[in-house]
């Protein structure tokens, strides 16, 4: 048997060695915050291009400064719905694919959330849509600034009118999901998050679908994008709750990876997997997405 005093020095071991971890953990995440700081104070300059009714819906087609001069301004759809009151807000942020590869793809999902009463911005990508992956460092570099455009776009959702801050949501599809787990892990503005068909490894993607990115190396690239990997994000998530929707006949993405992305994300969370393809354009799919958000957002039914 171990003596008192044996075993009040095991514990004081294992309370530092506890205590050490925790600030390396707290370190490591407070590094990756870091990376996506950026100037709260610069103006977002917002120009309304024009503005329409749609069943009771107000939608402003708008734009709003970049944070990075590359980038120029960021399109964007505000749908809003009438009326005073306590709004939730959600920020879309759409797939790189064939059909509605912009900030068009969520526009009808938008409008019905309005009549349950939310405002929703609908966010342009810039990286890959505009420019492709290409090297190494300057792909890490073009990461980073998405997701700051990201959370730039989410600073512009909760300067709306009756706004509730509290009641905030995160919908991205295939890439816009990838950076939304990466928001995921820095931002405690978002009260949720759905993730559509997203993949853990940004370098994966790259090295396959764009093979100049190997040019110095696929290890070079790896270990370079790598700590921006969206898997290392979502498990800091915590206490936003995460909903992960896959397809069954994913080419890009097989259920390994799928179950690799899921099992590193924090609870609460729930996965769901529907028989489609990447592009998940199922009723079942929009109609869960839907509830999920009526849920966690506590919108009107």
């Amino acid at each position: 048997m171990m003596s008192p005093q044996r075993l009040g020095t095991t514990l004081s071991v294992l309370t530092i060695a506890a205590l050490l971890a925790t600030t390396v953990v707290g370190q490591k995440q407070s590094s990756s915050e870091n990376l996506f700081e950026y100037d709260r104070s610069a103006t977002l300059d917002v120009k309304e291009v024009s503005s329409r009714e749609q069943d009771g819906i107000t939608i402003r087609d708008l734009n709003f400064a970049s944070s990075n001069p590359e980038h120029k301004r960021v399109d964007a759809y505000l749908v809003s719905p009438k009326g005073t009151g306590k709004f939730a807000g959600v920020l879309f942020f759409h797939w790189l694919g064939d059909v509605k590869s912009d900030r068009n793809e969520f526009l009808d999902e938008a409008i019905a959330l309005a009549k349950r009463g939310t405002v929703s911005l609908l966010m342009q990508g810039y990286f890959p849509w505009a420019k492709q992956p290409s090297e190494a460092q300057q792909d890490r570099h073009q990461i980073i600034n998405q997701v700051i455009e990201v959370r730039r776009a989410l600073d512009l959702l909760l300067t709306q009118p009756n706004i509730d801050s509290k009641r905030i949501g995160f919908v991205g599809h295939d890439y816009g999901a990838m950076y939304g787990s990466l928001v995921s892990g820095i931002e405690k503005r978002v009260k949720t998050f759905v993730f559509l068909t997203a993949h853990p490894r940004f370098s994966d993607w790259s090295l396959k679908y764009w093979p100049v990115t190997a040019k110095a190396g696929e290890e070079v690239y790896r270990s370079t994008v790598g700590e921006l990997d969206p898997v290392n994000y979502v498990s800091h998530a915590a206490p936003a709750s995460q909903l992960f929707q896959f397809a069954t006949q994913d080419k890009y993405i097989d259920r390994a990876a799928a179950t690799t992305f899921y099992d590193a994300a924090t609870k609460p969370k729930e996965i769901k997997w529907y028989e489609t393809i990447h592009q998940l354009n199922v009723p079942a799919a929009k109609s869960d997405r839907e509830a999920w958000l009526v849920k966690e957002l506590k919108l009107t039914k």
